[in-house]
């Protein structure tokens, strides 16, 4: 929800103040952010900032005090930068900006400390920030059959690892990389040619991995690539130069 706030002097006099006022709410999440921005003379609000709790909070900023940040903010060169005061915390790491241009770096021109993250979670100094390990495990030469056709493919069975490097408790999955030399239609193509109406490279989720996980693959595959026709409207392939599919 937003409200604007506009004071005058007198009915339709010179402006005195005139600012926002924004409340955000979201499903809960284990973040904080708090910012405080300075622009320049040049800025919509010259001042303006942020507090959010688990991911809720209010947004404000204010269109009055243009000489003034003008004045805090001046550099001559970064004369269109503001400053940030800032300090965030997310996905186990916390962030500062100790009155740095947000949107422009200069290698040497402010303290290493006054911008950078850090780890805060506890469970990433024990047992390592959470990651993915990916593992190729097996390779087959497949034929999708489709409604008008069938069409060969390279099919890479991937195993997906997901935990912390020092602790034993890993998930794990499976995904099929799927290679298709001369492409799979699979959308209605509204570029009236230019992108085309194939993939040529895609990945698909397996439940689990089976002797016969090639059969999956194929199953997977073809359910991939109807749904994406029957999302984008699609009803019959494109020609090719080659007049085949």
């Amino acid at each position: 929800m937003r409200r604007f706030l506009t004071v005058r002097r007198f009915e339709d006099g010179p402006q005195l103040f005139a600012g926002h006022l924004e409340t955000i709410i979201r499903k809960p999440n284990p973040e904080f952010s708090a910012r405080f921005h300075v622009g320049t003379a040049a800025s919509e609000t010259p001042f303006d900032g942020h507090l959010t709790i688990l991911g809720s909070g209010i947004y404000w900023g204010t269109e009055n005090g243009r000489k003034l940040a003008a004045w805090l903010t001046r550099e001559e060169r970064h004369p269109w930068d503001g400053r940030d005061l800032s300090v965030r915390i997310h996905n186990g790491r916390a962030y500062l900006s100790a009155w740095v241009h947000p949107d422009n770096w200069v290698r040497g021109e402010f303290a290493q400390w006054r911008s950078g993250s850090w780890l805060v979670s506890p469970l990433d100094h024990f047992y390592g920030p959470a990651r993915y390990w990916h593992a190729d495990v097996d390779r087959a030469d497949l034929v999708v059959e489709l409604p008008e056709g069938a069409y060969p493919v390279t099919a890479t069975l991937q195993r997906q690892t997901y935990g912390r490097p020092k602790s034993r408790r890993r998930t794990e999955s499976w995904v099929v990389n799927v290679e298709s030399p001369n492409g799979i239609p699979n959308r209605r193509d509204r570029s009236g040619g230019w992108k085309g109406d194939r993939a040529y490279g895609f990945g698909v989720a397996l439940a689990s991995r089976r002797p016969d996980w090639d059969v999956d693959a194929k199953a997977a595959i073809a359910a991939r690539i109807l749904k994406d026709r029957a999302d984008s409207g699609f009803r019959e392939p494109q020609p090719t130069s080659g007049g085949g599919n």
